[in-house]
């Protein structure tokens, strides 16, 4: 049995035609850091593995370079055709008495991914 893990990340996904440099720029974001968790077709922004029983508590350091620029996410999305997604794999144990973590997402999240229009994407395991 494992202890609960849960990984939570920022996905973009992109084409040929996508300046990842004008992405950070417009965003703030450093750029020679980013690169190195990119590929030809994507990048991630937040990675956190930092363990918590409420899943929105990693979600929010993970979006927290994010939070107050859905309008400049919106518009590069718009510009480059990139596709948003928020990556949440949690591992949990199937010890039921173990406490369950809580992956309900909190309104001020759903609200981020309404605006940027960013796809929601629960991929969990269970041990």
């Amino acid at each position: 049995m494992i202890d609960n893990y849960c990984l939570t990340y920022f996905r973009v996904m992109y084409d040929e035609n996508f300046n990842m440099k004008d992405f950070c720029d417009k965003l703030g974001l450093d750029y020679d850091y980013l690169k190195d968790y990119g590929t030809d077709c994507s990048m991630e922004i937040g990675r956190n593995e930092i363990f918590n029983i409420d899943i929105n508590e990693m979600v929010r350091v993970t979006l927290k370079d994010l939070f107050g620029k859905e309008v400049i996410l919106s518009e590069l999305k718009e510009k480059y055709k990139l596709e948003y997604y928020l990556e949440r794999v949690p591992m949990l144990n199937g010890d039921t008495t173990k406490v369950n973590p809580v992956l309900s997402l909190d309104y001020d999240i759903i609200e981020f991914l309404y605006k940027t229009k960013t796809i929601d994407d629960l991929d969990y395991y269970i041990d």
